[in-house]
């Protein structure tokens, strides 16, 4: 007999535990459907003229993990370390770094990129890395 009984929960509460993973992300329910039919996350504000991207230091994580931006338009990335230690975001092929104390912000600028994966990672943390993806947009 296995040791793992199934556990039975009501649709209703799937449902507000997906939402509730998705919260820490900024995302409700309904942006993250229309960000992962889209193919791209979703910006912090869809209408600004340039495209501003959240990612959070967070005591040894990176969230998300994965950023999907569309290749070849110019962006912004908005870091916030919201950990206990001090961060320092950096992308030696994005050519950015940035040290942040802990409740600190900022925001840099990111020049239009060619198609393919760029890698960012926390200096101060050893193997924490994240990923942006530069796609082109479907059309």
């Amino acid at each position: 007999m296995s040791r793992f009984l199934p556990l039975k929960m009501p649709k209703k509460a799937v449902l507000c535990v997906a939402l509730s993973c998705l919260a820490p992300l900024g995302m409700s329910g309904a942006h993250a459907q229309d960000a992962s039919t889209a193919g791209f996350s979703e910006p912090v504000d869809p209408d600004a003229a340039v495209p501003t991207y959240k990612i959070e230091l967070k005591d040894g994580a990176l969230l998300p993990e994965t950023l999907v931006v569309p290749a070849k338009t110019r962006f912004k990335l908005h870091v916030t370390n919201t950990g206990t230690k001090p961060s320092e975001f950096e992308s030696n092929q994005m050519r950015l770094e940035e040290v942040l104390f802990m409740g600190m912000d900022a925001t840099m600028t990111v020049t239009p990129l060619d198609s393919g994966e760029y890698d960012y990672f926390d200096e101060f943390q050893p193997g924490v890395m994240g990923k942006l993806i530069a796609k082109e947009a479907a059309q």
